[in-house]
């Protein structure tokens, strides 16, 4: 509160107020000067900036009419060549010199594009890179080229080589000059614009007739990015060929000034952000504002010395009266020389400090005397009541603490007891736990015998099914051995069915003396043709039966792979159980130990009670003296607490007496 009030009083000052005016007088004019200054530079800065940005619109566009024009010029002259006019009329049989005078012009442009010439259907008939022949004829530029106007097009990704280009496609005229006989074109890379962009702008970028970007002076652009598209821009939507507009599409202003080219229909636009334009701006009147902050602070030294000329005397009597409201005769030795004013008030001030300062001395030392006095009687009064409640206070406490102290023994006993049933509870668990890990015991040997027998008959089922698995394999052979007899009775069968065949045609020959014999045979091939049947009825049944017996081997391989697995299981829970049978053992060991040490503690529990309940009963005589003395000290501590209040009354009244003197120091 008191901070707050010296704020307050400080900023109403004389002073204060001197050293405000004086600075109001020098700031606001300084202001007014930078606020003009500010303006003008501002004003001055963006039409120099669009001036600027005008002119290297312009330049950039004639740069890239340059690159456009070389290839124009250079394809022209390769168009109006009789030797590529006489090859697309087929009128050249040897393309030697057009391929050469072909390359030689690819090759003045330093690059790795190509150069490509086309008859008047779009069919590719000579390239300078000996790529492969295709159809353009649907290209825009071709179209427009074959109609006679040299055409360069839009931004496109190739589908072959997967980059962005841009064509320039020029017409090749008939000797007449009024028949079309074809179109040769070469690919640039924008990424040449992007280079000349970067070395002659700061931000600058090129749009196609599309409104796509073409290049950028800050990135390139690869064939994966999305394209960027401007067809709602002023240059767009306009038909000027030049202009300047300022953009917020980046979320802040931008002048942009652009320029259309003639040859190409592109856009060539320069931008830069106003806040860069007007930076310059803002640093001029930057050094304006550090000029006037140098004379306001000049002008604030003057004011602070010329307030303090006339304030510090008034400050000075100022102090000497707010020490003598706290009671303080403080004189100044300051400003008692001068011999205007301020010199008078300040020795005025200096005499009645002197004059005070006696009289509220001899007040003081009379008040003095009789508060000693008062304070000597007062102090022995309150020695005595101290002691006496000290002595009150010990033997009341003394009392608490033996009645305390017997609750708490009986508290102590009353847990005893129940120690002395909890740990009879434990050792009577303790006792139903071992003879839970004996059966335990029992029944983990009984599995473990169980589990051991077990794992003796599976050993043995494996060993069974590994002959189950060597008989069907043996029978296996058998059926193959039997497949082969019968292959054999069937060869024999077919080879009897052709001797039969032949004794019929020899019958036959013999007329009626080999009747009789062509019956025999036709006896022979009726046998033969049953003994075939029959082959063939034991291959089907030897077929099934294999089939039937390889099924029979996987199967016994996939039971005898879950025996093994089956053995090999057991065996980890034979050895598990092991693991648990010593375990148990254990336990019953261990629990055997605790019901021993449980025994012995109901034993000394035992003995602690007794002792305790002894304890409990000398500990309720001891509160019962403890009360008895601690009312008589109350009595005398009462009587010793009526003299020190009257002391008491005597010492305030000189208390008071000399705090009000105190006042005056």
């Amino acid at each position: 509160m008191k901070k707050t009030t010296t704020q307050k009083t400080k900023k109403q000052s004389v002073r204060t107020k001197l050293i405000s005016i004086m600075l109001l007088v020098s700031i606001v004019p300084l202001l007014v000067a930078v606020a003009i200054s500010y303006n003008s530079s501002t004003n001055s800065a963006k039409e120099t900036a669009k001036q600027n940005l005008d002119w290297q619109a312009k330049y950039i566009e004639s740069e890239v009419d340059k690159m456009l024009i070389k290839a124009e010029t250079s394809l022209g002259s390769f168009a109006s060549s009789p030797e590529t006019i006489a090859f697309l009329k087929g009128e050249l049989e040897d393309t030697t010199v057009v391929k050469q005078q072909m390359v030689q012009i690819n090759e003045s442009f330093h690059d790795s594009n190509t150069i490509v010439m086309s008859n008047s259907n779009g069919d590719m008939v000579l390239r300078s890179d000996d790529g492969d022949l295709k159809n353009i004829g649907e290209r825009d530029y071709f179209q427009a080229a074959i109609k006679g106007e040299t055409y360069v097009s839009n931004v496109f990704v190739s589908s072959v080589t997967n980059s962005r280009n841009i064509c320039v496609a020029v017409p090749i005229y008939d000797t007449n000059g009024t028949t079309v006989l074809g179109v040769v074109h070469k690919t640039l890379n924008p990424d040449d614009i992007h280079t000349l962009l970067a070395e002659d702008a700061e931000e600058a970028f090129v749009v196609d007739k599309n409104a796509d970007m073409v290049a950028h002076s800050d990135f390139e652009i690869a064939a994966t990015d999305e394209a960027q598209n401007f067809s709602s821009s002023p240059y767009m939507t306009s038909e000027d060929e030049t202009g300047f507009y300022i953009s917020t599409a980046k979320g802040y202003p931008v002048y942009v000034s652009y320029v259309r080219n003639a040859s190409s229909g592109y856009v060539i636009c320069a931008a830069k952000a106003q806040k860069d334009i007007v930076a310059e701006a803002r640093q001029g009147a930057m050094l304006i504002i550090l000029t006037g902050i140098a004379m306001v602070i000049a002008v604030l030294v003057l004011s602070i010395i010329i307030a303090n000329n006339f304030t510090k005397p008034m400050l000075e009597v100022n102090k000497v009266l707010s020490a003598l409201a706290n009671g303080e005769f403080k004189k100044t030795d300051k400003f008692t020389k001068r011999t205007d004013e301020f010199g008078q008030m300040i020795n005025n001030a200096n005499s009645l400090i002197d004059k005070l300062s006696t009289i509220v001395g001899h007040i003081k030392d009379s008040t003095n005397t009789v508060g000693e006095s008062s304070d000597e009687l007062s102090e022995m009064a309150n020695q005595i009541a101290a002691t006496t409640e000290s002595v009150a206070v010990a033997v009341q406490q003394i009392a608490s603490g033996a009645v305390e102290q017997a609750e708490e023994i009986q508290s102590a006993a009353d847990s005893t007891n129940q120690i002395t049933t909890a740990v009879d509870n434990v050792q009577s668990s303790t006792n139903d736990m071992s003879n839970l890990a004996d059966r335990m015991k029992s029944a983990s040997e009984a599995s473990s015998n169980s589990l051991a027998t077990l794992q003796a008959t599976s050993s043995e089922m494996t060993s069974k099914i590994e002959e189950i698995s060597s008989k069907i394999s043996s029978t296996q052979n058998a059926v193959a051995n039997i497949n082969e007899r019968v292959e054999g009775i069937s060869g024999i069968a077919a080879q009897t069915n052709l001797l039969s065949l032949n004794a019929s045609i020899e019958a036959a020959r013999a007329g009626e003396a080999g009747k009789g014999f062509a019956v025999v045979a036709e006896e022979i091939r009726k046998l033969a043709d049953d003994s075939e049947n029959l082959a063939s009825e034991i291959r089907i049944l030897m077929d099934q039966l294999l089939a039937e017996a390889e099924q029979a081997v996987t199967a016994a391989a996939l039971v005898m792979n879950g025996n093994e697995e089956q053995q090999k299981a057991l065996g980890e829970t034979l050895f598990a159980v092991e693991g648990m049978l010593q375990d148990i053992e254990e336990t019953v060991s261990s629990v055997s130990k605790i019901s021993g040490e449980a025994t012995n503690c109901v034993n000394s529990n035992t003995v602690v009670a007794n002792a305790m309940s002894s304890l409990s009963a000398i500990s309720e005589e001891n509160a019962a003296s403890s009360e008895t003395t601690g009312a008589s000290v109350e009595e005398l501590s009462a009587t010793v607490t009526n003299l020190a209040e009257s002391a008491t009354n005597l010492r305030d009244i000189a208390e008071q007496l000399n705090e009000e003197m105190k006042f005056f120091k």
